[in-house]
């Protein structure tokens, strides 16, 4: 049946080849017509996919809830005894001023204005209630005495040690008790400024305690996870450092400014893959075109040759342009991989047709004969490997399904062009400049070494046997010793942005990546489990596990906290504490309408004590301080965070998954989030669909070699290339001492798909004319073999460049698998059938 299709598609193309390439070119036009569509991902989360609950909380903790989308601008003098905060002051007012303008930022300050700070003492001093923990109430009781309040008033207006003592009168307006004092003695809400020294230079500035540095904060208008804009801040930032920088005010200073934080990283990552895929791309593209240049004789063959990857990228391209209509940066990578695999089976038509010519009749009877034999074993082929690039397509991991799909999807599109295309295009050429004689369209170099290497089975059959066999038990022996890498990071200790990070740390103490619980329900429900996670993280600090905890209720307690801490000040006569207020005040001279705004409230306090909410909040603290961690997503719908910072910064499970099941059954749902659990879990998942890819991959094969051969022993024959391949690979790597990782797994079907097409054509090649001998054909078949490995090997060995190390891996273990899935293809398949024969020989 196949053989009747195959002679039907080799009629439609020898006899209508105009046809034919007419409707190739108006398929391709259509297609690069639509290319201009596609966009390729710039959300980095979107690389794994919304399944994963890890990744949709790291989507929405950018998009959302704001965490983490923060630029940070150091402003840095070089060690000295001379005093640079003026220029400092100065750089850091012009780089503000000019985000603020320039659109790109929600907010960028590199301090507190003057009564940012005034409302923050008020959201504390008005509502200290709500804040007044059991170590503060008897502080704060003695406060309100009104025995008391006298001397508290003088102390407030003369001597408070706090870190707004700077503000002076209008401090001693809005807290003329001395309640900020109670609250910034417990350091309570004030973590954030625990590393600014507030009192440097003009005051209320974002300076490092050793008064070296200056910080920029800033929130640009969009996510850190989406790269583009990330680049685009990053760009516009440095582009205004160096303008900055070309001032002779500022050059002569020796000021000195770093951007760091979540859009460096973003910059960095996106710059760091792309440059990869381009180069690696690059790599294979001229690696195969200089090799096509050296094994083909004529520049129309070699021009033909790359017929089949240069129009199955195109195509490709095109179909994605119109599904899935977006490509993360990972599956870019499909260029490098189709350069290689495009003329795996072109060749074998270049090979056959000039040995069906041989043997008689026109070069259009040898197409044809080709198509029914040659013709079958490359769609056979072309199958084994989509099979193997489908299961991968099947992977929760949205980076590898997507690549898998795309590599599928490039093997249609190029069996498509071997098949029709190029068959078309021959006919047409060998109508303007029909070839002489058929040996001018073979190749060089190749049949010689077909020739060579068959020779040598020939005469030591055994030999290359036994060799296999050897290599394989003790690869096999070996393979229970692999131990697959914990981790991988994608940027090195000399990265810019891990280096702006480390100065970072080391000048303000805000660490790199945080762990996180993500929580999300109504705004009191909201807060309640997040205070009972943080008592929780506040065991393990107190352990020393954790170094810090920022969570949102410091700064909002929920409702049912508020009303038991006000209960402690049950008792308390508010309206008797007023009255003294207003005594003391006319009894030293003070004016009562300026302080008449906080006698208000304290009045109105000691008669309804309503809970804060987040939106009452809102009203008084400086944008960043809590709206970042806990915000109204709507529909009376909240999320927060709350980030934790190990004392072990290499330690990835802080909290061992036990306690995080027990907290999730005593508090409620919640997401656990970190970049480098999320690393570990990523691998795992590879790890995981590599292997169940491996399985569909082999189960598939296993099928498709069988119901083509329908002989097990011809089946067992046919899968000799990949499984030594395969064993060997992984055996000689170990004898190396080779470091593995989870992408060494990935490899397995792409070996598996990619191996099989040796045996597949060197044996249905042998089936055909046993009458010739294993030899012969191996060393008719050989050349074709060997060619369309090497442009593999190219194309999977341009990986090996890349310095983002899974992928290099895959390279690696790919090409070594290929080329020893070649030798088992070349060598053991035709050693193997002739010491059977030979065995047979001596049996009869």
């Amino acid at each position: 049946m196949m053989v009747r299709f195959m002679r039907l598609v080799g009629g439609v193309v020898v006899n209508h080849p105009w046809l034919v390439t007419a409707v190739s070119l108006v398929v391709t036009l259509l297609l690069y017509a639509n290319i201009h569509n596609l966009r390729t991902g710039t959300d980095l989360t979107d690389l794994f996919g919304n399944r994963d609950p890890q990744w949709r909380a790291a989507s929405q903790i950018g998009k959302e809830l704001g965490y983490g989308n923060q630029l940070f601008v150091l402003i840095e003098v070089p060690n000295g005894e001379t005093d640079t905060t003026g220029p400092m002051e100065d750089a850091a007012d012009r780089l503000t001023a000019d985000m603020l303008n320039s659109g790109l930022f929600r907010h960028a300050r590199c301090g507190l204005q003057e009564e940012e700070l005034l409302n923050i003492v008020r959201y504390f001093t008005w509502n200290f209630p709500s804040f007044t923990g059991p170590e503060q109430t008897e502080d704060v009781r003695r406060r309100l005495d009104p025995q008391q309040i006298h001397q508290n008033v003088r102390r407030a207006a003369t001597a408070l040690v706090t870190p707004f003592s700077s503000l002076g009168t209008n401090y001693f307006v809005a807290d003329p008790l001395g309640l900020m004092e109670v609250q910034a003695r417990n350091s309570r809400g004030f973590s954030q400024f625990a590393n600014f020294d507030l009192q440097w230079g003009s005051g209320n500035r974002f300076f490092s305690k050793d008064h070296k540095a200056l910080l920029i904060i800033a929130e640009p208008r969009q996510s850190a996870m989406d790269y583009k804009f990330a680049e685009q801040v990053i760009l516009w930032t440095r582009d205004h450092i160096r303008s900055m920088n070309a001032d002779p005010a500022f050059r002569d200073s020796g000021v000195r400014v770093t951007p760091a934080g979540a859009y460096v990283y973003a910059e960095q990552e996106h710059q760091f893959i792309e440059t990869n895929i381009r180069r690696i791309s690059m790599i294979s593209i001229v690696g195969n075109l200089l090799l096509c240049l050296v094994i083909y004789p004529r520049i129309p063959l070699l021009l033909l040759s790359l017929l089949p990857a240069g129009l199955g990228i195109l195509w490709t391209t095109g179909v994605a342009s119109f599904y899935p209509g977006e490509v993360n940066l990972i599956s870019l990578s499909f260029i490098a991989i189709l350069a290689g695999l495009g003329d795996d089976q072109v060749v074998h038509f270049f090979n056959r047709v000039p040995q069906e010519w041989a043997k008689g009749g026109t070069l259009n009877d040898a197409v044809l004969r080709s198509f029914e034999t040659t013709g079958f074993s490359v769609l056979l082929c072309i199958i084994t490997a989509a099979t193997a690039t489908a299961s991968l397509a099947t992977s929760s991991f949205k980076a590898l399904a997507e690549f898998g799909f795309i590599l599928t999807v490039g093997m249609f599109m190029m069996v498509l062009h071997t098949l029709l295309t190029v068959p078309a295009l021959m006919g047409l050429w060998w109508r303007v400049s029909k070839p002489r004689a058929p040996e001018t369209i073979t190749f060089r170099l190749l049949p010689w070494i077909a020739r060579k290497c068959v020779d040598f089975v020939g005469r030591h059959a055994r030999l290359v046997v036994g060799f296999g066999v050897g290599m394989f038990v003790l690869s096999l022996v070996f393979l229970p010793t692999i131990k697959m890498g914990a981790r991988f990071e994608i940027t090195g200790a000399d990265n810019p942005a891990v280096a702006a990070q480390n100065r970072l740390s080391a000048r303000f103490g805000i660490e790199g990546s945080p762990h996180v619980f993500l929580i999300a329900a109504g705004e009191q429900e909201v807060l309640g489990r997040v205070e009972k996670l943080t008592t929780g993280l506040e065991g393990y600090r107190q352990r020393g596990f954790i170094k810090s905890i920022f969570s949102p209720t410091t700064l909002l307690p929920s409702a049912q906290t508020q009303r038991e801490r006000a209960s402690l000040l049950k008792g308390v006569n508010l309206a008797a504490s007023v009255r003294a207020l207003e005594e003391s005040l006319h009894e030293n001279g003070f004016r009562t309408e300026p302080i008449q705004p906080f006698i208000d409230r304290l009045r109105s306090l000691g008669q309804n004590n309503d809970p804060v909410t987040l939106e009452t909040a809102a009203k008084f603290l400086p944008p960043g301080l809590l709206d970042n961690s806990i915000r109204n997503t709507g529909d009376g719908s909240y999320v927060a965070a709350i980030a934790f910072y190990g004392t072990d910064p290499d330690a990835i499970d802080l909290i061992p998954e036990s306690v995080i099941a027990s907290w999730r059954n005593q508090f409620g749902p919640f997401v656990e989030f970190s970049f480098d659990k999320m690393n570990r879990d990523m691998q795992n998942q590879v790890l995981h669909d590599s292997r169940r890819a491996l399985v569909w991959t082999a189960a598939g094969i296993l099928l498709i070699v069988y119901l083509c051969f329908r002989n097990v022993r011809v089946s067992l024959i046919v899968l000799i290339p990949i499984v030594f391949g395969i064993v060997g690979t992984f055996g000689l790597l170990l004898l190396v001492r080779h470091h593995f990782s989870f992408m060494s797994i990935t490899a397995i079907p792409l070996i598996i798909g990619i191996g099989i097409d040796n045996g597949i054509h060197l044996v249905r090649r042998y089936l055909e004319n046993k009458r010739l001998g294993i030899l012969a054909i191996a060393k008719a078949t050989g050349p074709a073999l060997i060619q369309s490995n090497l442009t593999t090997i190219v194309g999977f060995g341009a990986l090996m460049a890349s310095s983002f190390s899974p992928l290099a891996e895959m390279g690696l273990v790919t090409s070594l698998g290929v080329a020893l899935a070649l030798a088992g293809g070349l060598l053991l398949i035709p050693a193997v059938i002739l010491v059977q024969e030979q065995r047979a020989n001596g049996q009869s």
